[in-house]
Parts: C-alpha cells; structure tokens; sequence
C-alpha cells in the first residue's frame, strides 16, 4: 500500500482523469451489453490496474510509464462494452486518451513551473475544466467523431492507428521529465498540430460526403430514387464504349407501365406514386448485381443488361413482366392491379445511345401495338433499323 500512499494526489487526480476518459467513451460509442455487464468489465480493469502497478515496480519500471500501461487495460472492456467495429474503439479509445493527457501534461507542467503551495494544484484546475468542457464537447465533437468512425469502417485502417501514434508522442514528452518552458512550449505546438490533424480529417470526411451527397441526388430520381435520365445516358455511354472495344455483349430493355394515365386518373397522383415506386421495387427484385435501372420518363424506365444478349435480356425481362402481373398493390383500401410492356434490344459495336435506345423503343412500341403485357425483341419486329 506504500506505493499508493506515497502517490496519492496522482492517484485521485488519475482517477478523476480515468471517469473523464469514460464519459468520453460513452460519448462517441454504443455500449452493446447489460449495465451490468458493463460495471463488471470496468471493475475488473481497475483491480487489474491496481494489481499491475506493484508487479511492474520491481522491473525498475517508473511510475509514470507503469501507468500509461496500466491506463491502455482499459482498452480490454472498451472493446468487449462497445458495439462498434474494433478500429474504431481503438481510435476513440486512443482519441480520448490524447486528448485528456494534453490537459494533464499541460496544468502538470505549469503545477512544475509555478510551483503552487498546493501539490497538484493546477492539475487538479485542470480536471475540472475538462469535467466542464465534456458538454460542449458532446455536442461539437461527436457528429463529427462519427463521420470519421464511418469511414474506419470502410476499410481504412490505417487512420485508426493515428490517435495512438499521437498519444505516444505525448506520453513521450511527459516520460522525459522536461518541465521548463522550451519543453511545454513543444507540448502545446506538437497537440495543436495533432488536433489540426484531427480538424482536418474530419473536413476532408465531411466535404467528402456532402460532395457524395450531391452527387447523388443529382443523379437520382427523386420519386423512385432511381437514376435519373442524365446519369442513365451517361452509363449508357460508358458501356457502349466498353463492348466497343471488344467487351461483352449488352442489352436495353424499356419498360413502360400499361395505362398508367388510367391510374393516376382515376385514384390521383399520390396513388399513381405509390405503384410507380412498388414497380421499381419488384423490377429491382429481377435484375442482376450488374443491371442498372434508371427513370426515362413519366412511366417509363430503363433496363441497362451488360454481358447480356438478345435472348438473355428476352428472359429477364420476362421475369421483370411476371413480377410486376403477379402483385395486387394496395393503397388506402384500394387493390389495384399492373402490367408492363418491355421492349429489348441488342446493342451493336459503334452504336451510339440515342439508336440503341431507339430500338428499344421501337420494340416497346410494338409490344403496345400487340396488346400491351408482353416482351417485345427488336430482332423479331422486322422493322428497319433504327441508326
């Protein structure tokens, strides 16, 4: 118990830092497991550290080394409480930890410069300015903290290394015992370039999405949610440059909703709407991971089938007409009944959009004309071709 005894007021003011460093953890993460649980695994982090400051000590260990490596147990229940993927607890884990070892290391060199008649008194100033700052931080910090967790999920392991990179530059700089003026001055320089680093990720991430974000509703329909006509010309193009220069075989299906007008006549728009969007959904159901689907206009829509022939795109767009005869959609107590006309085409090597889709069209055109619920290839209409 001497250990303890002797430390004391780090002791206290470590463990207030340690409640700190919690509610942060709290604050960034989900906790996945029962309260009680919870309390379980915490408490068992703290025997352990208790239990490891002595073990360590007759290594020649120093005191503050043997408490950095006690504080990273705490690692072991943030991973085991928190329902986020490992890289990011690591990150907020280690996020946390930075930024509460600047406050300590910051009021802990000017308790050494000042040298207050109270021990500790300018870190003990210092946890209470952190308690106090936890709120704002909650609000300002955590969309941002979350964005950036989105992206560690994406893959990005790397970035979920740098908080601890950055905390091992400050634990670096209270290990070496400089508490003068040129080593707190380097203290503040090096967090304010890490927290820069901090702010910048989290712009670079959040342009990023606000950018993925238009770019999106600019190329999606905004009732269906489907692409719209401009990004559906645009990958038209894109794969019409691709069996150009010598790729697979592709195919354009236009589907046209039979009668719709009757429908929105008959039972409004807002009931037009909703079988419009239960269309797309039961197209979506048919169409392979490589089919792109896009809005054309009013009631009508675009099938984009790559490594598909004639015959291949025959057969699921007579999947498409089956899903679509086979549903009742039922809105505000009406059972309403639809059925599509799909007209194909096989593009050729040199078409440009405008005649593959023509065909298609003319295709859809006489699926209309041979009553309407049918598959129509353009190969099979006898008509001239459409260039």
């Amino acid at each position: 118990m001497t250990i303890y005894q002797n430390n004391l007021p780090q002791l206290i003011t470590g463990g207030f830092y340690l409640l700190v460093n919690l509610w942060l953890l709290y604050t960034f993460l989900t906790p996945r497991r029962h309260p009680a649980a919870q309390a379980a695994l915490l408490a068992g982090a703290v025997l352990a550290v208790l239990f490891l400051h002595p073990l360590l000590r007759p290594l020649g260990i120093a005191y503050r080394l043997r408490s950095y490596l006690a504080g990273c147990l705490f690692l072991v229940p943030c991973l085991l409480i928190f329902g986020e993927s490992p890289r990011a607890k690591v990150f907020v884990f280690f996020m946390n930890y930075t930024l509460t070892q600047f406050t300590y290391l910051v009021f802990r060199h000017l308790d050494r410069l000042l040298s207050p008649p109270v021990p500790l008194l300018c870190v003990g100033a210092g946890l209470v300015l952190e308690l106090a700052a936890i709120p704002i931080m909650r609000r300002r910090l955590r969309a941002p903290v979350r964005e950036i967790l989105e992206i560690i999920d994406q893959q990005r392991t790397a970035l979920s290394l740098f908080p601890f990179l950055s905390f091992a530059l400050l634990a670096h700089y209270d290990l070496t015992g400089r508490y003068d003026l040129a080593g707190f001055v380097a203290l503040v320089l090096s967090t304010v370039i890490i927290f820069f680093a901090y702010y910048l990720i989290s712009v670079s991430i959040s342009v990023t999405k606000r950018r993925q974000e238009l770019e999106r509703i600019s190329s999606s329909d905004s009732l269906t949610g489907i692409y719209n006509r401009r990004h559906m010309e645009r990958r038209l193009e894109e794969e019409l440059e691709r069996i150009r220069r010598g790729g697979a075989a592709l195919s354009v299906a236009m589907v046209d909703v039979d009668f719709f007008k009757r429908i929105n006549d008959e039972h409004g728009h807002d009931c037009g709407d909703f079988v419009l969007k239960e269309i797309v959904a039961g197209i979506g159901a048919e169409m392979r991971a490589s089919d792109i689907l896009g809005r054309w206009g009013g009631e009508e829509f675009l099938l984009l089938l790559p490594a598909a022939d004639g015959e291949q795109a025959m057969l699921l767009g007579e999947r498409v007409r089956r899903a679509v005869e086979g549903r009742e959609y039922e809105y505000g107590g009406l059972r309403l009944k639809a059925t599509v006309t799909v007209g194909v085409a096989q593009a050729k090597p040199g078409d440009r959009s405008a005649p593959a889709v023509k065909r298609a069209d003319l295709a859809l055109y006489r699926g209309k004309r041979r009553g309407r619920n049918c598959v129509v290839l353009y190969d099979e209409c006898g008509g001239r071709d459409a260039d």
